[in-house]
């Protein structure tokens, strides 16, 4: 009769199973991996269901409200107009940043000189931090910055324009900031794709007399559908968490709260207000509209695969 099998060589037996490797090689880091993302996750659901400030004592003893601070949302107009603020800024500026990629990417898909060091010096201005490139922009749109002089130059006199005392001309300066950074990525994405098309039936194309504009509109783009969708809900993603313009150009939503984007709203309801519980339901509302609007695409782009 034999022996019972102790617990030590019950896990070394494991451990010699292909599960065992997998769970002792991948495990560490899934586990680290997980706490990493799970706890801020979970931390932001409980302080949503809280009214907690920092002067009230540590978050574990946080009052639980049931979730009272979310039906404050519903009312909070000057949250919703940041909302609608934001998505204006982030939808006109990706809208040119693609059109802007997209034009770059037809040109160098062909072949000319100097195409390889054009294409670095285009790539520059996305590895700037964003600080960097708000200040550089700051300067640029003062009344005596360059950005009039040219204008001036072109008209033929002086011009001393306010662009980030107005309400309007400063969501402009906002959205051209964003388009000089953040238009290489799109360009890179695109210019990807484009040298990623078969051959083929583009070459079959040419050979029955297809002009380069049937090409591009009947071939091309749509063999580019799912990199331009991929590109366009990256960059949108990442626009509507816009900060570092408005807090640098226009001091935090200035003019008045024209320029006050959500990433600032939130910001200064949860770090200037010390509000971190009403600041977490604001959260926890914005992350489920971005995901009821984004999931739609998701699940266009998984279903082609």
């Amino acid at each position: 009769m034999s022996r019972p099998k102790t617990w030590r060589e019950r896990v070394l037996e494991f451990s010699e199973t292909s599960s065992g490797r997998f769970l002792t090689l991948h495990g560490p880091i899934y586990v680290i991996l997980y706490l990493i993302l799970l706890f801020p996750f979970l931390l932001e659901i409980y302080l949503s269901f809280s009214d907690w400030e920092p002067g009230r004592g540590e978050w574990w003893l946080a009052h639980f409200n049931f979730g009272l601070g979310f039906p404050s949302i519903i009312s909070d107009i000057r949250l919703w107009y940041s909302v609608g603020r934001t998505f204006l800024m982030a939808g006109a500026a990706v809208g040119l940043e693609f059109l802007l990629g997209l034009t770059g990417a037809v040109l160098f898909s062909r072949e000319f000189k100097g195409r390889r060091e054009l294409t670095a010096v285009f790539l520059i201005p996305m590895f700037f931090m964003p600080v960097v490139v708000a200040y550089n922009f700051w300067m640029m749109f003062q009344p005596t910055g360059p950005v009039n002089f040219i204008v001036g130059k072109l008209v033929g006199k002086d011009i001393v324009f306010p662009w980030l005392s107005r309400a309007g001309p400063a969501l402009i300066a906002l959205i051209i900031t964003d388009v000089w950074q953040w238009t290489p990525f799109m360009f890179l994405i695109l210019t990807a794709g484009m040298f990623s098309l078969p051959q083929s039936p583009i070459e079959a194309a040419k050979v029955i007399g297809a002009s380069e504009w049937q090409i591009f509109r009947y071939i091309k783009l749509p063999m580019l559908r799912n990199i331009i969708l991929i590109a366009l809900v990256i960059r949108f993603m990442e626009a509507l968490k816009l900060f570092d313009y408005p807090f640098i150009l226009t001091g935090g939503g200035g003019p008045g709260f024209a320029t006050e984007t959500l990433s600032i709203y939130t910001y200064i309801v949860g770090i200037q207000t010390g509000r971190l519980g009403y600041a977490s339901s604001i959260s926890m509302v914005l992350l489920i509209i971005i995901l009821i609007l984004i999931s739609p695409v998701a699940r266009r782009m998984l279903r082609r695969r």
